[in-house]
């Protein structure tokens, strides 16, 4: 059998490692970040020594994720994980975001943000935005307190009407 204690002493320690090796990584970036934006956009070249670093912070981020998850399998479970970890937080599936235009917080594959996101137009034809200018693929939306009420009350109510059967 598995020892709890020792997973759970586990797991406090690996958040706490990836979040260094992403600072890590964007440490190394910065400097091309701050030339570009003062540059006013466009291409920014590196020194040797700043892709020297990008390498080594990047190389040693994918080599602990290697070895966290050494096969497509394994990084499946991570990732499925996760999805019903963020369930659990209250995420739900984007296809039952607002579809009215209203903003709500979603999340997508590929970004550690949470971003201010619209689905403009019909449904199943229309599209999510970020900040209404940039396109998004969510994977979950967080519902709003009133949208969690409302779920909650049409859950009720359906136990309500159904107790007969559900008994």
């Amino acid at each position: 059998m598995t020892d709890r204690s020792k997973l759970l002493a586990l797991a406090s320690e690996v958040m706490p490692a990836i979040k260094a090796l992403e600072g890590d990584c964007t440490a190394a970036l910065m400097p091309m970040i701050e030339r570009k934006v003062a540059q006013g956009g466009g291409m920014v070249r590196c020194t040797e020594d700043e892709w020297d670093g990008q390498e080594a912070a990047f190389g040693t981020r994918d080599a602990f994720f290697a070895a966290m998850m050494p096969t497509e399998r394994d990084a499946i479970e991570i990732f499925h994980a996760a999805f019903h970890r963020l369930k659990a937080l209250g995420w739900r599936e984007a296809i039952y975001c607002p579809k009215d235009g209203s903003s709500f917080d979603a999340i997508e594959p590929g970004s550690t943000g949470i971003h201010n996101t619209s689905y403009q137009g019909e449904w199943p034809t229309g599209s999510w935005w970020i900040d209404g200018d940039s396109p998004s693929r969510p994977c979950l939306y967080r519902p709003t307190e009133a949208e969690e009420r409302q779920r909650k009350e049409r859950i009720a109510a359906y136990h309500a009407a159904h107790a007969e059967a559900l008994s």
